[in-house]
């Protein structure tokens, strides 16, 4: 019995270790210019519905390194106290591999506004 429970919890530790996000690849010279998540480089249904949900990012070169911007902001990001992302927008982010959380930065260079799945 001890060796039966053992077992399920090993497996269910294997399985929680497999569904890890992927992570954001550095932003460099070599993707400059590319979308993340990446599922946005080449599909214009995704792009647009990661943008509407403001968990779109595009790497750009600030000119002396490159950095992860946002394309957009969903108007839910903003203000003092951000509000949670709608059930459609965590559902987008999920299928199309956006992270969990996120520092988004505000529009004007006031700080950031978490988000998260």
């Amino acid at each position: 019995m001890h060796w039966t429970v053992l077992c399920v919890l090993l497996a269910a530790g294997a399985l929680t270790k497999e569904s890890k996000p992927i992570e954001k690849p550095a932003c460099s010279a070599a993707i400059h210019g590319r979308f993340w998540p990446a599922a946005a480089n080449t599909d214009y249904e995704a792009a647009r519905k990661l943008a509407q949900c403001g968990a779109l990012d595009i790497c750009t070169n600030t000119g002396r390194r490159y950095k992860w911007r946002p394309v957009t902001v969903n108007v839910r990001q903003l203000g003092t106290t951000p509000q949670e992302p709608t059930a459609a927008c965590v559902a987008v982010m999920a299928e199309f591999g956006g992270s969990s959380a996120k520092e988004a930065p505000l529009p004007g260079g006031r700080g950031s506004a978490s988000v998260r799945e």
